[in-house]
This record gives C-alpha cells, sequence and structure tokens, in this order.
C-alpha cells in the first residue's frame, strides 16, 4: 500500500514538472523616464523602486491640467517607464522550453533577456510571450528589461493607465509540448470536439499519445478520448478529438457549471506536457426575429459597456475588485458586458465564465487614427492580423464570451478582412462592432443611433440586431434636478430625440458643486440622478424597448462604471476628470440609475427610494417628485408614518417608478413593497441634521489570510443620530494599524483632482468615501482609525463643528487603543496642551479648525477643515442654459495661433487669435455617437474690416478640405458673427481643422456642431 501511495505521489509530481506555470510579478524594479542603455546587462539599477506587478504607473501621479494626457485621457502623467528583473535559472530548466509571459502591457512595450531584444508589441492591451530558452540553456541568470512607452498622447480617447498592469508569468514545458492558446473546444449538444496542437521543438521525430480526459468540478472524470501521433522533428500538428458525454450539464446564467479538459502528451511512461482548459457546454443561436437563444431559451442581453480602469486603483484592477464589479453588475441584473474597446485581462473572462455572465469580447477602437496617438494611428494596418489572433485565440474557450465585436465607431473595408479572419479561427460565435463596416457583420451593432426616435420602425432586418452603445444617459450620485436635460438641447433635427416632460414647472432644487461664475465651460455641469439627463432617450425608455421589440437582442448602456477620461467632450475638461455615464461611479458606489435596473431587471424583491429626504434651504411644502423603484406588485409610500398611498409599478417606461409628488417637511419617508398582499421589502430614509459623525463598514469580502490582499472601506458622513447626511463633503484621515496599508483613496467625483495612490487623507463626495486597504503580510493584526472634522462647511443651517473617530478592525485581534484628540480654532498647530476635544463646539465664518489625534500617547494625525462661505459646493447656484454655446476654440488644438483675450463679447475664457500667423490652425475632436451624415457647422469669429473685407479660411474635416469666405467686421473682437456651412461628419471621432489662409486679422471663438 505504502509502495502504491509513493507511486501516486511520483506520478502526481512528474505531471506537475511537465508543464509549469510560475507566476513572476514579484519584485521587479522600476524607473520613471527613459533611461540609457537599461536594456543592458550590465545596467545598474541599484537605485530602481522596487515592486510588485500589475503596476499602472499613471494613476500614481498626480492629476495636473497641463499633463499630456489632457481631458480625453484623464489629466494623469503618462511617459516612458522601465522595468528590470533578474532571476537565478533552476538547474531543472535547462533543455526545457521556457517563455516570458505578459498578460497586458500599455503600451509599445519591447522586452529584452540578457540584453537579446526578444520583440516589440505596440498594442497595449494584447496578451504576449517571448522563447527565453537560449537564455536558461546559456546562462545561470537572467536579467529581463522592458521598456514601455506611452510618452506620446492622447494614446486613447480614454484613461488607459501606462506600465505593466496585468501579470506575469513564466512557463516552463518540454520540447514537445502543447502550442500556446492551442487547445479549441467547441460543444453541440452532447457532442465534444477538441483541437490540441502539439509542437515538438526537438530534431528528431516524436511518437506520441494523446489522451484528454473530460472533468466535472467535483473533479470525476466522465470522458476520455486517446489517439497516437507523430510528430516531425520541429513541427507541429493538429489532432482533432471528438466525444459524446450523456446528458451533458449546461452551461447558463442561472449555473455556470463548468468542465475542465485535461489535455496530457506522453511519451512511453513519460508525461511531456499537461494542459488544463476550463469550458462549459452551451448551444447559442442567433435568430434575426428574436435575437439570442440560449440552450433553447430566448435571454436578452441586457448590457453594459466597461473600461478596464477602476478609478483610484487604475488599470492594475485587483482581482477581488474586479470580481466585487462583475458581481455588482450581476446583482443590479445586467447579465453582458462590453470589454470596451479592448480586450480584458484573461482573469476577467475566467470571473465570467465563473459567475454566469456574458461576454461582447471586443478588440480594437478604430481601424485608423481616432485620437492622435492611438493604436489606429500608428500600428494597426501591420499589427491587426497578429493582435487579432492571439486575442481569439486566447479567449475562444470561454463560454461567457458569445460573440466578437472588432471595432467602434470607425470604418473601412478592412472590416471585411477582420471579420473573415476571425471567421477562421473561431466560427461557432458571430461578429459585430459598434457601428463599424457593419456591411461585413453577421450581427448589426449600432451605437448611438440606435436611440433615436423612429429607428426601430425604419431599420432592416435581415440580421440580429444588437444597440452596442443603447442608451446614453448621465448622472452625477446624490445630485438632483427636476427639469429635463438633453446633451445636444431639443428639439435637436440631427438627434431625434424624444420628448420628456420637466418633473415640476420650476426647478426645485439648488444645491451644486459652483455657480455659473466657476464653470469656464458650459458644459461643466452634474446631472440629476432622475433619470432625466440624455442624450436622445432615458434609460427606462431603453429598458421597455429592449423587453419588447422582439428583434431586440441586446442593449449595453454606456456605461456600468464611471471611468476615468473623456472628460472634455461631453462634461467640458478641468476640473471635470471622467466620464459620468454609469450605473456606479468610480469608487463602486451605486447610483439610483442602478435600482431602476434592480428594479426591471431582478426577481429578489427590492424597494429603493429617491431623493434622499435632507433639503434644509427648501421652503416647507415645495412638492418634491418622491420616486421609488421597486421589482415588487405594490408600493405604499409613507411620511412621518402616514400613508400617502399605494401605487402599483407599471409595465410601461413613464410608469416603471412609482411616482408621489410630497410636500417637503422634515421626517422619515418610508417605502413598503408587497407581494400577494404581504410585505416583502422596505425602505427608509430619514432628514437629517447637521453632519457630525462618521460609519465605517465594508464593501464586498474582508482580509483573508494571504500578502497583497485587499478591502474596500466606505466611510459614510451622519448625523450625531447616525442618519445618512447626503451633502457631506468634510475630509478623512485614513492610519492603518498593523500589517497593512493604504493602496488609494476615491469618492466618485467627477471633478476631485485629489491624488488617489497612497494618499492619507480624502473629502467625502455627496457623504461617501472611499478607502482601499491592502495587506502586508499574511496574517498580521490589520484595523484602520479614520478621524474627520465634521460641519457644514458654509454654516447655512448650523456653525457646530464635531471631531470623529473611529476604528474598524478588519483582520485579526482588535486593537487596544485609547484615542484623544486637541484642537485649536485660531489657525495655529495643534499640541497635546490645545483643548482636549469633549464635545461639539461652535465656531465662526472664516475658521481652520485644526486637531491633533494621538493614539496610546503617540501623535497620529494632523486634521484641517476649513469653514467659510468660499469652502465647498453652493446652494442656491443659479440654473446653467440647457445648451448656451459651442466649443471653445481656446481649449481646442491649435498651432501657429496664440489665445487671446482682448475685446469683449466672446464666449469662454478667451479667442484663438491668428495674428500675422497665415497657415494658423485651431482643430476640434468632435464624437459623433450617431450614424454619418449631413451636420450644420456654425464657426462664431471676429474679422478685422480695416485690413480686408473678407477672409480666407480653409475647413478640413478629416481630411477634406474646402474653402470658406468669412466677411470682415466693423468691431474687431467686439463683434463676432456666426458662419454656418454644411458638412459631412463621420460615425465615431472627427476632426474639424479650421486654417487661417491670409495673416493678420482674425480670431476664432468657438464651434457649434449641429
Amino acid at each position: 500500500m505504502k509502495k502504491l501511495v509513493l507511486l501516486l505521489l511520483m506520478a502526481i509530481s512528474i505531471n506537475l514538472l511537465a508543464h509549469e506555470r510560475i507566476n513572476f510579478n514579484s519584485d521587479w524594479k522600476f524607473k520613471l523616464n527613459d533611461q540609457t542603455n537599461a536594456e543592458m546587462l550590465s545596467y545598474n539599477d541599484a537605485d530602481w523602486r522596487v515592486l510588485d506587478l500589475p503596476h499602472d504607473w499613471s494613476i500614481e501621479g498626480e492629476y495636473d491640467l497641463n499633463n499630456p494626457m489632457g481631458g480625453q485621457c484623464g489629466y494623469l502623467p503618462s511617459g516612458i517607464g522601465w522595468y528590470r528583473k533578474t532571476i537565478a535559472v533552476p538547474a531543472n530548466w535547462k533543455g526545457k522550453q521556457v517563455e516570458i509571459a505578459f498578460d497586458g502591457v500599455f503600451m509599445n512595450s519591447t522586452v529584452w533577456a540578457n540584453g537579446r531584444k526578444l520583440g516589440v508589441r505596440p498594442y497595449g492591451w494584447i496578451s504576449f510571450a517571448y522563447d527565453i530558452s537560449q537564455e536558461t540553456m546559456s546562462s545561470d541568470s537572467i536579467t529581463f528589461a522592458v521598456r514601455v512607452d506611452n510618452d506620446k498622447q492622447p494614446s486613447a480617447r480614454w484613461y488607459t493607465g501606462s506600465g505593466i498592469f496585468a501579470n506575469t508569468w513564466i512557463d516552463v514545458k518540454e520540447q514537445v509540448h502543447v502550442a500556446k492558446s492551442g487547445i479549441f473546444i467547441r460543444t453541440k449538444g452532447a457532442q465534444f470536439e477538441i483541437d490540441t496542437e502539439i509542437e515538438n521543438q526537438l530534431d528528431k521525430k516524436a511518437k506520441l499519445t494523446l489522451l484528454t480526459s473530460i472533468k466535472d468540478p467535483s473533479g470525476k472524470v466522465v470522458a476520455r478520448m486517446k489517439d497516437q501521433l507523430k510528430v516531425d522533428a520541429f513541427a507541429s500538428q493538429n489532432i482533432k478529438q471528438t466525444v459524446e458525454l450523456a446528458s451533458p450539464e449546461l452551461w447558463s446564467l442561472e449555473n455556470p457549471y463548468l468542465y475542465t479538459a485535461v489535455s496530457e502528451i506522453t511519451a512511453g511512461n513519460t508525461v511531456l506536457d499537461r494542459v488544463e482548459t476550463r469550458f462549459g457546454v452551451r448551444d447559442i443561436e442567433w435568430k434575426p426575429e428574436t435575437g439570442m437563444w440560449i440552450n433553447g431559451k430566448n435571454v436578452k442581453l441586457q448590457g453594459v459597456c466597461n473600461h478596464q480602469d477602476a478609478g483610484a486603483l487604475g488599470s492594475a484592477v485587483p482581482d477581488k475588485i474586479l470580481r466585487f464589479r462583475i458581481q455588482q453588475l450581476k446583482d443590479m441584473g445586467c447579465n453582458a458586458i462590453r470589454t470596451a474597446h479592448n480586450p480584458q485581462t484573461p482573469q476577467f473572462y475566467d470571473m465570467c465564465d465563473e459567475m454566469g455572465m456574458l461576454v461582447m469580447d471586443e478588440i480594437f477602437d478604430g481601424w485608423m487614427k481616432k485620437a492622435e496617438n492611438d493604436y489606429g494611428a500608428h500600428s494597426f494596418a501591420e499589427w491587426w492580423n497578429r493582435d487579432l489572433t492571439d486575442w481569439i485565440k486566447r479567449d475562444r474557450n470561454h463560454p461567457s464570451v458569445v460573440i466578437y465585436s472588432v471595432g467602434n465607431e470607425t470604418h473601412g473595408e478592412i472590416g471585411k478582412d477582420l471579420v473573415a479572419r476571425c471567421h477562421e479561427l473561431d466560427s461557432t460565435r458571430p461578429v459585430t462592432s459598434g457601428h463599424s463596416g457593419s456591411e461585413y457583420m453577421d450581427v448589426f451593432g449600432v451605437n448611438g443611433s440606435s436611440e433615436k426616435m423612429g429607428w426601430f420602425e425604419t431599420m432592416e432586418k435581415d440580421r440580429v440586431f444588437i444597440g452596442t452603445e443603447n442608451t446614453h444617459t448621465w448622472q452625477v450620485r446624490g445630485f438632483y434636478r427636476t427639469k429635463t436635460w438633453y446633451r445636444d438641447g431639443y428639439p435637436n433635427k440631427r438627434q431625434k430625440a424624444y420628448f420628456y416632460p420637466d418633473l415640476t414647472e420650476k426647478e426645485v432644487f439648488s444645491f451644486d458643486w459652483t455657480n455659473a461664475s466657476g464653470r469656464t465651460n458650459y458644459k461643466q455641469i452634474f446631472n440629476s440622478s432622475y433619470d432625466n439627463g440624455m442624450v436622445r432617450l432615458t434609460s427606462r425608455q431603453n429598458i421597455e424597448q429592449l423587453r419588447d421589440i422582439p428583434f431586440y437582442a441586446g442593449s449595453f448602456r454606456w456605461t456600468g462604471h464611471d471611468y476615468i477620461g473623456e472628460a472634455t467632450y461631453v462634461h467640458g475638461g478641468w476640473p471635470f476628470k471622467s466620464f459620468m455615464g454609469g450605473a456606479i461611479d468610480m469608487a463602486n458606489f451605486e447610483k439610483d440609475l442602478y435600482y431602476l435596473y434592480q428594479s426591471q431587471w431582478t426577481t429578489k424583491p427590492m424597494v429603493h427610494i429617491l431623493p434622499h429626504w435632507t433639503h434644509p434651504t427648501l421652503k416647507e411644502g415645495t412638492e418634491i417628485p418622491v420616486w421609488v423603484y421597486s421589482n415588487c406588485e405594490e408600493v405604499e409610500l409613507f411620511l412621518n408614518g402616514k400613508s400617502l398611498g399605494k401605487q402599483k409599478p407599471g409595465v410601461s417606461w413613464d410608469k416603471m417608478q412609482c411616482q408621489w409628488m410630497v410636500g417637503w417637511t422634515p421626517g422619515e419617508l418610508k417605502a413598503i413593497a408587497y407581494k400577494n398582499g404581504k410585505s416583502v421589502a422596505e425602505k427608509v430614509i430619514r432628514t437629517a441634521t447637521r453632519p457630525a459623525q462618521i460609519a465605517l463598514s465594508v464593501d464586498g469580502e474582508g482580509f483573508s489570510n494571504k500578502t497583497k490582499d485587499i478591502v474596500q472601506l466606505r466611510v459614510t458622513t451622519t448625523d450625531d443620530k447616525g442618519e445618512f447626511y447626503p451633502y457631506g463633503e468634510n475630509r478623512t484621515y485614513f492610519q492603518v494599524i498593523g500589517s497593512g496599508k493604504i493602496r488609494a483613496l476615491d469618492n466618485g467625483s467627477p471633478i476631485d483632482v485629489e491624488k488617489h495612490f497612497e494618499a492619507t487623507n480624502r473629502i467625502a463626495f455627496y457623504g461617501l468615501t472611499r478607502a482601499y486597504i491592502e495587506s502586508t503580510d499574511e496574517t498580521g493584526n490589520i484595523a484602520v482609525l479614520a478621524s474627520c472634522i465634521l460641519g457644514e462647511k458654509k454654516q447655512v443651517t448650523s456653525n457646530k463643528v464635531s471631531i470623529d473617530t473611529k476604528i474598524l478592525n478588519l483582520r485579526g485581534d482588535v486593537p487596544n487603543t485609547k484615542i484623544e484628540v486637541f484642537y485649536t480654532v485660531d489657525g495655529s498647530v495643534p499640541s497635546t496642551k490645545s483643548t482636549l476635544y469633549k464635545e461639539a463646539f461652535e465656531v465662526e465664518l472664516v475658521t481652520s479648525v485644526k486637531a491633533l489625534v494621538v493614539m496610546n500617547g503617540q501623535e497620529v494625525q494632523l486634521l484641517e477643515e476649513r469653514f467659510a462661505t468660499d469652502e465647498g459646493f453652493v446652494w442656491n447656484a443659479k440654473a446653467v442654459a440647457t445648451n448656451p454655446g459651442g466649443d471653445q476654440a481656446e481649449d481646442a488644438s491649435f498651432d501657429g495661433a496664440n489665445i487671446d483675450t482682448q475685446g469683449s463679447n466672446f464666449n469662454g475664457k478667451g479667442y484663438i487669435d491668428f495674428g500675422r500667423n497665415s497657415g494658423g490652425y485651431v482643430e476640434w475632436y468632435q464624437e459623433n455617437d450617431g450614424s454619418q451624415g449631413e451636420f450644420h457647422l456654425q464657426i462664431r469669429y471676429s474679422a478685422n474690416d480695416k485690413i480686408r473685407s473678407e477672409y480666407k479660411v480653409q475647413l478640413s474635416i478629416n481630411g477634406e478640405k474646402q474653402e470658406l469666405i468669412l466677411p470682415a467686421l466693423s468691431n474687431y473682437r467686439k463683434d463676432w458673427a456666426v458662419f454656418e456651412v454644411k458638412a459631412q461628419l463621420g460615425s465615431g471621432a472627427n476632426t474639424i481643422r479650421v486654417t487661417a489662409l491670409e495673416d493678420d486679422g482674425l480670431s476664432i471663438d468657438e464651434l457649434l456642431v449641429k
């Protein structure tokens, strides 16, 4: 018996050594900026920073208006970075096939091993590997050097991150092995078909056996296939195996059941390679009349688009946070994610397989330039085939991946080749795009144009249709307006928007991030958390259309989570740093919109009330539209214990919310949801008084016993009774006690441009703050001390100030602590001789309160909070016009010209003056999320009639040029005229350039596109 056990252990050991995959993330060295000869073996990197991968150096930096990333990529630093790592070569690597693999490096990476250049990969969102067998055979150590070049900006239309943002690996294999991504599993009904590509790097023919075993989740073998083969020297061979399994368990959204194929290559009794591939069994059909069918069930794609970044964590998203975000979307009722507009990291697809989340797997944004220095501009033509091949071969075994997308709002005959190549590599999945080369696509995918009124009545129905970006609505968590807002105004012939009435005749709410004088661009506004801020249609109407139109196969809202970047086009630029179209903000806090979807897409009883019930500047009796979202049969609303009646959530978009017009009075709102006459869900919100405390909690899972684990700490601003204070904007200071550190801080604000990485304090945004805490060892105790000086910044209702400290234990034993707080109100630095805090105190306006937090006799935190009329958000901001201006010339790209502010009556903060420069130009980036077609361009200008009576300029749109004649004006730089011209704009990214053809006397103020 002992002999059998020993033999079994030996066999297991041999199998494990046949193919090793070693995580290679730890102890890299990093240096920002270009380094001369850093690829050389002899280079001295002693002063380089030591870090673990994944790593995004951009998110570690400071937001700055002048950073080259600009508003498109979120105002963070970019540049060039170097990574180096030296390892000893284990003896058992000698004679093996050894590779270094990268799951993602953004962008333009070059890799060396012992000074030998291994290769270059321009695309930042592709996985790749290099053979280092030459180095392992000839050397006892290897020094890797990786140069990452994200210097030229913008390198995309949104935040990309910079660096080795995904996992790295060392793969050690025998000379005979399964090729990288060399297994392709297809299922149809109970039949499995498996292709296995085997490589022979030996100088002689190999006589082999391929044994493929199918295991269920418990490890039980449910099927086997065995084939004999011979592979010539330095050659590869593809083996096709088929097997039928009686009554296989099917993979579905509700039951994501996964099998594992174990592929073993043997020569005699020696196992040469062993590869495990997870897969699911599911049959999918696509029908133009009814959309997608999974295992015989018609399934609507209730989807979202999401980018790579996760707010304060940048593009190097920890697995735990990524899994949390996917589950968060699933809990919302979402069942599909479009990887806009690039592949995600490999673990994303593993998680979707495990969790039952469908994926529209997208490879490219543009097939040509869409941002000045993106992949489309510099590398697409040369690299698309290799990148697309590597991508599909990597992802094609994932049951979660149900459709491929090859582009977004781009065009070109290359679309035909892209689709054909996808079909060559995987004929089991259809190909679509976001309104790109639609004539070549299997599935007709359309972005914003599919939102237009009348679209479904006129669209062709020859193929399956998906709204690849539908809908576009904007909302800021905690912000409310009762007046309807359209991005491009209403009515707008081009956008063909639906009409939605205002919720009230006069605007009820006035609290805002600033007043009109604080904005440098008319676009710099927050959008309402009622579903009433959009381009063409509301989220509710989109939900109704998707549900009720049989041939509407799926819809992917833009977006699931807010993201960094695209801050200029919609939101007017600095200090706006991010795009706020998500149902969830960047800090993973759910918006009201989240609960709308939950009420329509889930069945677990829920109820949600909006807005909050704290309105200290409203006159009592002012009627507020109170909305309640619920998936139950009936909802009853109570105000201070009195029933306001019952309502049934409706089916039509305008009845999905139950609405009561409730006269404002302080107190309690309670909603009770009923099914079959019984209460099944309840929600209570109450009026809060002044901010006085903070509450700490953890979202998601807590710490496990491992190093570099992460938790999401939530800080909630409350009043002295623990009620949520929805205007909270006081600063919380953090101190980690024990074996942990602060990874990053966030709050979900689109305008907070403080640094995230390893920060120690952060302001709240509408009452919430987020801290990401990371463990520094496996088992040590971890707790967090959070401290805050609380009070109304402008003292609208109260001049009282409280100082609160809270400790939350996160792992291990609760710390034994004694906390004392000493404070000053005269601007001096507090010490242990200052006033000991015991209770709330009053301060006058223009007072800086400073506090010293002492823990167990040690000074650990210094807090500060200023109270004044020029601090914080504003309570009586004047409303901004719906669409009062165009895109300012001074915010665009320009050359041979200058920004000037002389004169008067110009819009924005200045204008572009061409001076004596003929040939100078100003160029706007204009994104058209609808169909290509005719637009009206309005150029606002001033021209000096003292020099000439008319001025010639060249208008260039995507390279197509025409000459315009602008009449001169009598009062140069005081009088401004609008010159209108019709022009063709393409779908997606457009560049509009105005070039001065004559010198002197011309200024351009703005461009308006209608």
